[in-house]
């Protein structure tokens, strides 16, 4: 499982060192060592350590991190949420999870997979601060999934199919950033549309080209498109 290398866990406001063992064991159990923790509310405390088990790498490896860092050292962030929205939520309307491996098919790169709180899970600031979100189909009855179970099957759906993302060079993170200021740019040029049209259009933008594999020959013609775009209007 080469790719899972380049996968890291980032864990936002977690509140218990217990799941952080948790997820740590489930973590080793698919060769993905980098956990990150974003505000967490707890410590890892001798409970974790011993709950850990054979995960203990992975529990010393853990980094405090603010999510702006992370943002600007990921070059795609996949947010995760049991709440599904409405069309008019674009930051809850998600991928379903069997839809990742097609969302990632060639991807060469740094992913970060972000899993929300215990309790509350991600906000949708959060959600917005990430280039797309899956969610796991579960019973009406009883939609919470437990954090380490949702990490576990995460891991499990993108191990099924590693090969497929290592063939294509993917355009980067700068890039897609790019993308999006110049789109920015365009769409506030616009003489119609109301501000909070505007806004609406730029978030389906931003999410469209967060959720695509765009390569670096694609992302040029992208990229030499709305630059001419820009200076036309």
């Amino acid at each position: 499982m080469k790719i899972m290398k380049d996968i890291s866990i980032i864990l936002v406001g977690t509140k218990t060192s217990g799941n952080l063992s948790a997820v740590a064991r489930v973590m080793a159990n698919f060769g993905v060592s980098k956990l990150l923790l974003v505000e967490p509310k707890c410590n890892i405390d001798e409970d974790a350590r011993r709950r850990a088990k054979h995960a203990q790498e992975v529990l010393q490896g853990i980094k405090k991190k603010s999510f702006v860092s992370i943002r600007k050292n990921f070059d795609v962030l996949i947010a995760t949420t049991g709440k599904i929205g409405t069309d008019y939520n674009i930051n809850r309307s998600p991928i379903l999870l069997p839809e990742i491996n097609k969302s990632l098919s060639g991807f060469k790169g740094k992913v970060g997979l972000v899993f929300g709180s215990e309790e509350k899970g991600l906000s949708n600031e959060m959600l917005a601060k990430c280039d797309f979100a899956l969610h796991i189909p579960s019973s009406k009855s009883y939609p919470v999934i437990n954090l380490s179970h949702a990490v576990g099957i995460v891991l499990y759906e993108l191990s099924k199919n590693v090969s497929l993302r290592e063939t294509h060079k993917l355009a980067t993170r700068l890039e897609k950033d790019l993308m999006i200021s110049l789109l920015d740019e365009i769409i506030d040029s616009l003489k119609s549309g109301l501000p909070t049209e505007k806004e609406t259009q730029k978030k389906v933008f931003r999410r469209i080209i967060g959720k695509s594999m765009i390569t670096k020959r694609e992302s040029f013609a992208v990229l030499g498109l709305l630059k001419k775009i820009r200076k036309k209007i």
